[in-house]
């Protein structure tokens, strides 16, 4: 790294755990991990008695009508309900009784009735062998390594969905719809990034080719961020839910939804997954930095036809030592040492899958859902080593 080209520069960890209303589960390593030497402690909390319930398609009567109805019957005071979610998917999460779940569950317009997910990203303090740089221009342009190995082109008029803690608008390096972009979380309005690492997938995404900063794989592409996590990277389940079902009714086929994040297994996140790649738009996704078979994370586990889950590799094409695995992934990409932008209007190096899957979603607004391979990746831990994505 050129300390003198970039306002901002540092190794970092993000740590994340997922915690479900079963108990306190924790699920290591959401997203990046990085160059130190041991991660930050993760906290844990458990979301007491809260649910998410999807209603079916295909109901006589309206959604909402029906969702107004169930509510009713059960006495639920709106003071219970947190979130409603309307679009291709529609219901609602709330603080219910086990005899009410139970009762939602036999309900024969009800699809599902998941526990809610507590999603925690920790950033940790910087290590002592952390570096920071602090020039306030950045005069030059890199090409990062990662960028230069699966190619790179002219993003323009292409959109891509990021779907993470939102993303600085006036980064100079990043083009973002100001319109389109929204937050979900209750009572934030603002989808500006506060905690980084949406801003950090977006550069890999669509980092302008303007003779500053980085360049992205789809340079200049639009970003529109959609904001579940908040600025001390907390998140949730209906969250990540609501703002792909928002993806889903306002995005186009051709269009790419990127999702650098990994929750416990959720089959309602799953279906819904698959029916934003269905419509034709295009869904790359962080395998996860655990060292596991993926088999058991949602989104991490879908295999579908448009959907692209992404392990992490080095410059050397060896597989990443933290990186997860499994038979729903397609391609390895550059995940490791990957210099990008950062809230602030800085850059930043770092790593983890949730570098590596944003280097695909470039690809996939590039061609059209087309990823070429150059070669397998080395050491794969299932023994069926991935293609590495290539433009």
């Amino acid at each position: 790294m050129r300390s003198t080209n970039f306002k901002k520069a540092v190794s970092f960890f993000a740590l994340a755990s997922v915690f479900s209303m079963a108990g306190c589960q924790k699920d290591e390593l959401l997203e990046e991990t990085a160059t130190a030497p041991t991660p930050p402690a993760t906290s844990s909390k458990a979301v007491e008695g809260k649910y998410i319930v999807v209603l079916k398609n295909g109901s006589a009567v309206s959604k909402q009508e029906l969702r107004d109805r169930l509510i009713k019957n059960l006495g639920i005071s709106k003071e219970r309900v947190s979130d409603v979610f309307n679009g291709a998917s529609e219901g609602f999460t709330g603080n219910l009784s086990k005899n009410e779940v139970q009762q939602l569950m036999k309900d024969e317009n009800v699809a599902y009735v998941e526990p809610e997910q507590a999603v925690l990203l920790g950033k940790g303090a910087a290590s002592p062998s952390s570096t920071y740089s602090t020039s306030t221009t950045a005069s030059t342009q890199t090409i990062p390594w990662g960028i230069s190995r699966v190619g790179y082109g002219d993003g323009t008029g292409k959109t891509v969905w990021v779907i993470d803690s939102g993303v600085q608008s006036s980064h100079p390096d990043l083009n973002v719809d100001k319109t389109r972009s929204k937050s979900f979380i209750s009572g934030v309005t603002s989808w500006e990034d506060g905690y980084g690492h949406g801003t950090g997938v977006a550069g890999v995404i669509g980092a302008k080719n303007n003779g500053i900063g980085v360049v992205g794989v789809a340079a200049n592409a639009t970003i529109v961020a959609l904001r579940v996590f908040d600025d001390t990277g907390y998140g949730t389940l209906t969250r990540i839910y609501s703002a792909l079902n928002h993806a889903y009714t306002y995005g186009k086929a051709g269009d790419v939804v990127n999702m650098s994040l990994r929750v416990s297994a959720s089959t309602m996140l799953d279906d819904l997954v698959k029916k934003v790649a269905a419509k034709g738009m295009f869904v790359a996704v962080a395998a996860g930095n655990s060292y596991i078979d993926c088999k058991n994370d949602s989104p991490a586990r879908v295999i579908a036809t448009n959907v692209f889950v992404v392990s992490n590799m080095d410059s050397y094409s060896k597989f990443s030592p933290s990186s997860n695995f499994g038979a729903s992934v397609r391609f390895a990409a550059p995940g490791s040492n990957i210099l990008t932008t950062w809230k602030g209007g800085g850059y930043v190096t770092g790593n983890g899958t949730s570098y590596a899957a944003p280097h695909v979603a470039g690809i996939l607004a590039l061609t059209g859902g087309r990823v070429n391979s150059q070669g397998l990746v080395s050491n794969d831990p299932d023994g069926k080593p991935d293609p590495i994505a290539l433009k």
